[in-house]
């Protein structure tokens, strides 16, 4: 019943809305009322409109109020006309205005009652309609902030990973150059030492005291290059970036790596002849693909194919937002692939933390990988790392497009000028730790100048202003109560000719701008050898010192 009752209230949702609907409707149920009561009119004697009940039920029902009312009004005069004059003869006493009053009142109580409840199922099945549509917005709408959450979160987790990763790379930076000062500054002693020791001892020397000599120097080295590799990874590292031509820089590296890698691995090159220059310093990228090219091949124990692509690639900002300190922007993309045993995803995930490695003890520091990310981020760039297991690893090196205002190109080494011992050039050693002052004058000495050396920038200047004349101020970076730019500085004001040699273990600012060499800076990193100084020596005084 409740079903065929709803099947009917659809079809009356339906009709109702059709004004033509509603109309034939009305009329045809005042036909049926009409019609029968004249089929039924033998049967049905005084009762004039009892028929017109049933067809005002029918359009009341599915036509709506108004329709109701009109199949009230036609049937009520068809029947005045074909019926009433019969009843009126069959009785004559009776009031003939009674049936039709009665009649009306009785349809219009008919239409009214069923247009009510049929408002109130409408009203309860808008409120259902409502409700249900509530309900789905209330499921869409908790999808939708579920979602948003979920981006949330997502955002979140990885805003605290790069913030993780900042105060790691902070901490990291702290503690390295909290010790590189110092440490570079002792193993300046011992590298100029034994570099002094090694040069004086002659062509007479032991061979067996030569190889004591040799074995600490390389200690040393090795000490120094440690040292390095944090400070690059903690992006510290002072840079001097240049216009680079990366298919010559990889060409000469790929001449290298041939000597060094073995015969069982077969080095390719892929290079762009369209490939874009590229701003980085020369040094630092060859050190890069050639410590890549080392991992390549220990992943490849038994031999394979190293590969060494460039080419240009746009990074837009969908990728860019998704990385650390990258800049949408052009890129030269040096790319370095091998056929080894590959990492899997937990290797992978930690392949760029400084100490981590796979190596055996002592065959590895863990720094290579993470040394090569962090010159790669203080240069602007990017490392993008992929790696299966049993097929290979790629390593893709994304560095900065030059443009047209970074002139500056590489200095090729070959034509680095050969020192010749001056004559009666003059140079003033400020130097706060004494025995690296007491190396740096030996190594000097031994260069052929005439050397005088301070501990305090104060004494350098009261030098000066009492009339010493200096050729070249070789002055460290780090001192207390006054650095060695600002001594510089104070200095050219009385000597605005005056050439500076820097050197430091380590510093944050005064001579770079974001790890980068200022232009009219020359820069000496500790510890250096004899043969170190001289070619720094050759950059700040320029090819007139020959």
């Amino acid at each position: 019943m409740l079903k065929r009752l709803a099947i009917a209230t659809g079809w009356a949702r339906r009709t109702r809305n059709s004004p033509v609907a509603r109309i034939a409707i009305a009329l045809g149920a005042c036909v049926l009322g009409v019609g029968g009561r004249l089929v039924l009119d033998p049967y049905l004697t005084g009762t004039p409109f009892i028929t017109l009940f049933g067809g005002i039920v029918i359009a009341a029902f599915f036509a709506g109020f108004w329709p109701a009312m009109l199949t009230t009004a036609l049937g009520a005069i068809a029947l005045e006309i074909l019926i009433m004059p019969r009843v009126a003869i069959a009785r004559p006493h009776d009031m003939d205005w009674l049936p039709t009053t009665f009649f009306l009142l009785t349809s219009l109580m008919i239409a009214l009652i069923i247009e009510s409840v049929f408002r109130a199922h409408e009203d309860r099945l808008s409120v259902v309609e409502e409700l249900a549509r509530l309900n789905a917005d209330l499921d869409s709408q908790v999808a939708e902030r579920t979602r948003q959450l979920e981006q949330q979160v997502a955002e979140r987790q990885v805003a605290e990973a790069r913030l993780h990763q900042a105060e790691k790379m902070d901490a990291i930076g702290h503690l390295t150059g909290g010790i590189a000062h110092d440490f570079n500054n002792m193993l300046a002693i011992i590298t100029g030492s034994l570099d002094l020791a090694k040069r004086r001892m002659g062509a007479q020397s032991d061979a067996r005291i030569v190889s004591h000599i040799d074995n600490a120097a390389n200690a040393a080295d090795r000490a120094a290059a440690l040292t390095h590799r944090l400070l690059a990874y903690a992006r510290k590292q002072p840079l001097d970036p240049r216009r680079l031509d990366v298919n010559a820089l990889v060409g000469s590296v790929h001449a290298l790596l041939e000597r060094s890698l073995g015969e069982q691995v077969i080095v390719g090159l892929h290079l762009d002849p369209a490939v874009w220059p590229c701003h980085a310093d020369q040094t630092q990228l060859e050190t890069a693909i050639i410590n890549l090219a080392v991992n390549a091949r220990d992943a490849m124990p038994d031999g394979g194919h190293l590969m060494i692509e460039t080419g240009n690639i746009a990074l837009d900002e969908s990728y860019c937002g998704q990385q650390d300190d990258l800049t949408p922007g052009d890129y030269v993309q040096i790319a370095i692939s091998d056929t080894g045993i590959g990492m899997s995803p937990e290797v992978q995930a930690r392949a760029l933390d400084p100490f981590f490695t796979t190596k055996d003890v002592g065959k590895g520091t863990g720094l290579g990988l993470s040394q090569v990310y962090g010159f790669l981020k203080q240069s602007g760039g990017h490392l993008n790392l992929y790696s299966e297991e049993g097929k290979g690893t790629t390593v893709k090196l994304y560095l900065p497009r030059a443009t047209v205002r970074e002139g500056r190109d590489a200095v090729d080494p070959d034509t680095t000028l050969r020192f010749v011992p001056p004559q009666n050039l003059t140079v003033l050693v400020v130097e706060d730790d004494d025995g690296v002052r007491a190396m740096a004058r030996a190594s000097l000495t031994e260069l052929g100048f005439i050397v005088h050396d301070v501990d305090s920038p104060f004494e350098a200047l009261q030098l000066i202003e009492a009339g010493l004349a200096i050729d070249l101020l070789f002055t460290d970076v780090v001192m207390p109560g006054m650095n060695g730019r600002q001594l510089a500085e104070r200095l050219r004001e009385i000597r605005p000719d005056l050439k500076v040699l820097y050197t430091t273990g380590y510093t944050r600012n005064a001579i770079l701008h974001n790890g980068v060499i200022d232009n009219d800076v020359v820069l000496l990193v500790k510890p250096y050898s004899v043969d170190d100084l001289a070619r720094k020596i050759i950059d700040a005084l320029g090819p007139s010192l020959n």
